[in-house]
């Protein structure tokens, strides 16, 4: 009985009589079909035949869809809900927040960071840190709303100034990131640079609110996180309504033009 194995000896004849016989044992031919082909082999000269066995693709030829809109559209529901009751549009000026937690959790906290993972993943480092860092923080307002945690707990037993400006250093944080991820819309379309906008506005009225008790300041933030959340959804709604699934792509306000640029080979690409 032969003995030689695939790779440790073996002619070519028999390499190449392997590949044939591991191409047609392939689960991914159903049932004796042509062998399915695969980008070329990124790792330099011929495939080891163990190497073969390995039915999904390595992981650079794999793609992601585009999660953006997952990120915005969550954003912007819970965005909306939330300014809502804050600015006493719905339930009055400071009820009704604690109905928030699960969607804070959930929809805002979870499917958000699950976004932005998924946009680091395709490579957009933008989308990626804003989906990541809001969502975790709507995870943590909703996580400090659940009973038993702790948190309601330990800030009843403090005074309300020395809570209210504990709130206020978190929106003043938060307020220079805003401030760094609105920089870096300047060039996108207008639709963004209205969400970021909003949002930086959202913000600061609330930081102010937080600082100097003024509940004007906060209902005014809360308007404006109205509105922020409601362009997070056309921001959304422009993503997946284009002309492969709609009659139109919607407007978004394309007002900056890259300028062509070469690399050090020569070759043309946009900045």
């Amino acid at each position: 009985m032969d003995n030689t194995q695939p790779g440790a000896g073996a002619t070519s004849s028999d390499h190449g009589s392997f590949m044939e016989q591991k191409s047609q044992m392939s689960p991914l031919n159903h049932g004796g079909g042509p062998p399915v082909n695969y980008p070329a082999y990124p790792y330099g000269g011929e495939p080891a035949p163990q190497e073969i066995r390995i039915i999904a693709p390595p992981v650079q030829f794999r793609r992601f869809g585009n999660a953006a809109a997952l990120g915005l559209i969550t954003f912007g529901i819970c965005t909306v809900q939330q300014s809502m009751m804050d600015a006493g549009m719905s339930v009055g000026y400071g009820h009704g927040t604690r109905s928030m937690t699960a969607q804070s959790i959930s929809v805002a906290g979870i499917a958000q960071f699950a976004a932005g993972l998924w946009q680091i993943a395709n490579g957009d480092t933008f989308e990626g840190a804003a989906f990541t860092s809001f969502g975790a923080s709507w995870f943590a307002k909703g996580l400090a709303q659940v009973p038993g945690v702790g948190v309601e707990a330990y800030q009843n037993n403090e005074s309300p100034d020395l809570v209210r400006k504990q709130r206020g250093v978190i929106a003043l944080t938060w307020g220079i990131w805003v401030f760094i991820l609105l920089l870096g819309n300047v060039k996108s379309h207008v639709a963004n640079i209205v969400l970021f906008t909003t949002l930086n506005l959202e913000i600061d009225f609330e930081c102010a609110g937080a600082w100097t008790g003024d509940e004007r300041m906060t209902k005014t933030g809360a308007w404006f996180g109205f509105f922020c959340g409601l362009s997070a959804m056309y921001n959304a709604a422009a993503i997946l309504l284009n002309e492969e699934n709609f009659w139109f792509n919607l407007p978004v306000g394309n007002w900056y033009t890259p300028k062509p640029l070469r690399d050090e080979e020569g070759d043309l690409y946009e900045e």
